[in-house]
């Protein structure tokens, strides 16, 4: 029998009780707008709710996570258990998304895998920042997609008068509780407010209108309802970017909840002092300087600066270095520090400067400015627009050595280049009926040599450390990504190793092949042609891969599967919100015929974030991939987050749901559009103000 609890079936009764709240926080709302207050954004009130969200406890809030924020964590109110995360896209979108365990719901999948688990998602569109005048107003919905046991939309508005966080809202789906109003039925009221006593200590209370008896069975942990729908907490700082909340949640259980939030790729140390080179001034007239004596000090001083495969060429009166940029993440102050070493050295009446930053010796990017101007903008004399005016940032054209017979050169052209490094290996695996929480951990060092023009041999290893991964699922015939999990032992293998060759077809168009052991599941063959439009913020192409699938385990043995790809690629960037998509079209590895979508964004920090979702004809497959379309989420971070001097170096990482065979692809080592994009004249003209740096 269900246990009757005050507000389980009183609508008009919830009404009653909660209108002189209600009412004080609209009073709040309508009268404030006299009054300033003390912040104009959301912090420090841009906290975690249970599931990872912002919000207070069990409801939203209309404050969102900075742009460029990450979240993760873990909350428990038993039997309820959150593993959640959250991210400011932009300044006004939240993505947030959590693994919710209901500990007292068997999942029918065995004692390994535990109690049921659910995955879900959320978003937050704040329409209206906070402002003197006006509030903060959002509109989100939560667990739209799949088994959708959370769902939930609601509009909420939140008011600060510091210390004081005032936040009222309307929901339905979960969030409702059989009130109606015009345009929407079985719509909830929710609310509440926060309390900044110190900087480090915040206090809360909201009214929680989940009726958890209605709960879907799957979910329903609390079939008996809540005893008291006000919930408290409290939330303390314990160092920068970590909080833990306790409360005191349904009128009968104790919450608990850890999350850290961080700035997507700031540096985690301090740097080292990295200021431009001082070197002797010497801009005597042409005619009284050696060419070469010049040209070649210009080289050793590029040299010195950190830039490699460095050539220098000069009639006297016009200077040009094209070097490698393999020093800094930001191509603008790679040209920079070019730029002012030429203008030390160059005679008083040079009439020009040229960088021409080039990848495996073939020149991607060109930059011309007169002296005079250049000199004017490194000292704040003329603007970032002006200087974009005065200075001639084009697509280099490749050229011969009789473009500069006449001129003195300096440098060598043939001589090949190496790096090395070690990259950290996180590799999460969840969901397997085996067990809901699989990883694998190691480093993967890795060698990448310019062998000739154009020509690079890339090798990577991985060495795991440890590893838990397997799956009580058995692979399917002729799998090409759904038995990935066999390639996650500990086991060490070549990740790649293989041959890479660019070549340029015209200014705009290159092309690709590439042979060898192109990844962990594949060794073959592929080649690509992308041509880039306007300025390089449109891209079209063509790529292909023939391939056949490696054994598992083994560093050099394959299977009998072989398989192609052959897609068509569209890109476009939006340099001004750094935001890049991609429309594939074409047949993937499993024979199945589509569009994969992937959008992401790059941040003042170096960050990237972005996801991707399939839509293909799955009409011939089986099983759990029939009707499946492949979606996740992917990010790179700087390297230079870890060190203390900068780094041209990424780390990328991607999170799927499942593993499926759906719209799968080849992962390239290197490919034309993430070889050349940030080259691209669009690219470098966004940000001028890093050259002087």
């Amino acid at each position: 029998m269900k246990r009757p609890h005050l507000f389980s079936s009183a609508p008009s009764r919830i009404s009653l009780l909660i209108a002189p709240s209600i009412f004080l926080l609209c009073f709040v709302f309508t009268q404030t707008a006299f009054l300033p207050p003390a912040f104009c954004w959301d912090r420090p009130f841009d906290n975690a709710a249970n599931w990872g969200g912002t919000g207070l406890l069990e409801t939203p809030t209309a404050r969102v996570l900075g742009d460029g924020v990450i979240r993760f964590g873990y909350a428990e109110a038993d039997p309820y258990r959150w593993y959640a995360g959250g991210m400011g896209v932009f300044k006004w979108l939240e993505v947030s998304g959590s693994y919710t365990e209901v500990k007292n719901i068997p999942s029918g999948l065995g004692s390994a895998y535990g109690a049921n688990k659910d995955k879900a998602l959320g978003l937050k569109v704040q329409l209206l920042p906070e402002s003197k005048r006006f509030p903060a107003i959002a509109i989100g919905v939560y667990d739209f997609h799949g088994t959708q046991l959370y769902e939930s939309q609601y509009l909420v508005i939140s008011r600060q008068i510091f210390p004081l966080d005032f936040t009222i809202g309307l929901g339905r789906g979960r969030l409702g509780n059989g009130i109606s109003i015009p345009f929407w039925d079985e719509v909830g009221l929710f609310g509440g407010i926060e309390c900044a006593v110190t900087d480090r200590f915040h206090l809360l209370a909201e009214y929680n209108p989940i009726e958890y008896e209605s709960d879907d069975l799957a979910a329903r942990g609390v079939p008996e309802g809540a005893d008291f729908p006000v919930n408290f907490g409290m939330r303390i700082k314990l160092f920068s970017g970590v909080n833990l909340g306790v409360s005191y949640q349904r009128g009968d259980t104790l919450g608990v909840m850890l999350h850290l939030q961080a700035e997507l790729g700031k540096p985690l140390t301090p740097k080292n002092p990295d200021p431009p080179l001082w070197h002797a001034v010497d801009r005597r007239p042409s005619d009284e300087r050696d060419s070469y004596e010049m040209a070649d000090k210009i080289r050793n001083a590029i040299c010195d600066a950190g830039f490699r495969d460095v050539l220098v060429y000069t009639d006297g009166k016009e200077l040009t270095a094209e070097f490698e940029n393999n020093k800094y993440l930001y191509n603008q102050k790679a040209v920079g520090r070019v730029l002012r070493i030429l203008l030390f050295h160059s005679p008083a009446d040079a009439k020009k400067l040229t960088a021409i930053v080039k990848r495996r010796r073939i020149p991607f990017l060109h930059v011309s400015v007169k002296p005079e101007d250049f000199e004017k903008y490194l000292f704040s004399e003329i603007s970032d627009d002006f200087f974009a005016k005065c200075a001639e940032i084009k697509i280099a054209s490749d050229y011969s050595d009789a473009d500069f017979e006449r001129w003195i050169e300096a440098g060598e052209k043939t001589k090949p280049y190496y790096s090395f490094g070690i990259e950290p290996s996180v590799v999460p695996y969840f969901n397997d009926p085996s067990g809901a929480f699989k990883g694998r951990f190691g480093i993967k060092p890795y060698m990448e040599t310019t062998l000739w023009k154009g020509a690079a041999a890339y090798a990577r290893y991985d060495i795991p450390f440890y590893s838990n991964i397997s799956s009580s699922i058995e692979p399917i015939p002729n799998a090409v990504r759904s038995d990935s999990w066999l390639y996650l032992d500990r086991d060490y293998s070549f990740d790649n190793l293989l041959l890479d060759q660019t070549i340029r077809l015209s200014d705009n168009t290159f092309g690709r092949l590439t042979c060898g052991y192109l990844e962990k599941m594949y060794a073959g063959a592929g080649g690509e042609i992308l041509t880039f439009l306007k300025d390089g913020d449109i891209a079209l192409g063509i790529e292909a891969d023939w391939v056949r699938k490696r054994e598992p385990g083994s560093n050099f043995d394959l299977l009998d599967l072989e398989t192609h790809t052959i897609l068509g690629n569209l890109y476009y960037r939006i340099p001004k919100i750094d935001v890049t998509f991609l429309a594939q079209y074409g047949r993937f590895l499993a024979g199945d015929r589509g569009w994969m979508f992937r959008v992401s964004r790059e941040y003042t920090t170096g960050a990237k974030f972005g996801f991707w979702y399939s839509y293909t004809d799955t009409d011939d497959f089986k099983g759990f991939n029939k009707g499946y379309h492949n979606k996740g989420i992917f990010l790179s971070l700087p390297a230079r987050m870890f060190l203390k001097q900068d780094s041209t170096t990424r780390y990328n990482y991607a999170i799927v749901p499942w593993t499926r065979d759906v719209a799968a692809s080849v992962f390239h080592w290197n490919d034309l559009f993430r070889m050349g994009s940030d080259l691209m004249p669009a690219e470098f003209k966004k940000d001028l103000s890093k050259i002087k740096e």
